[in-house]
């Protein structure tokens, strides 16, 4: 984590608000249905080409394997 998003993360817990990160905000855009899985997927795949934020190939991988398997047909698992 850069240290500038650290500082951020950390104030903003110590005055009392719940943090979370890029990915964690995609997938409850999911439950909360302001997005559909197809949705996510696309944006979750397009982290690598499309911005800036770093996440290990393995772990993005993972991430959406486990997307498409919980959500399966259904577009607000």
């Amino acid at each position: 984590m850069e240290n500038s998003n650290a500082a951020a993360r950390l104030a903003a817990e110590q005055l009392g608000y719940r943090v979370h990160g890029s990915i964690g905000i995609l997938l409850r855009a999911i439950r909360r249905r302001q997005l559909t899985a197809a949705e996510v997927l696309a944006r979750l795949r397009a982290i690598p080409q499309q911005s800036s934020l770093y996440i290990r190939p393995a772990l993005l991988e993972e991430i959406i394997t486990r997307v498409q398997q919980e959500c399966g047909v259904d577009p607000f698992c």
